[in-house]
């Protein structure tokens, strides 16, 4: 199944409304999610918090997959979050 099937399976009107279950489409669901970032902008733990909250429910725990996975990076004491731009 391609990439844009698998995101359509679990997206609707740009909104995740199901969390996949495999690995490799739960990445492609982060990666999607990645997109919502602009490159070498700055943001708040509350920015991202408000961006994410816009296309899932549990945006704290993406936030934090999002983190893990190194698609978005940030400083040490979490007050700065960008995406990071070396994947």
């Amino acid at each position: 199944m391609k990439n844009k099937e698998v995101l359509m399976r679990y997206i609707d009107d740009g909104v995740v409304k199901v969390w996949p279950g495999k690995a490799k489409n739960r990445m492609l669901i982060l990666q999607y999610l990645a997109t919502k970032f602009e490159p070498a902008k700055k943001y708040s733990e509350q920015e991202v918090n408000l961006i994410l909250m816009r296309y899932v429910a549990d945006y704290v725990t993406r936030r934090r997959d999002l983190i893990e996975n190194h698609l978005l990076k940030r400083t040490d004491d979490g007050r700065f979050y960008w995406l990071n731009e070396e994947n």
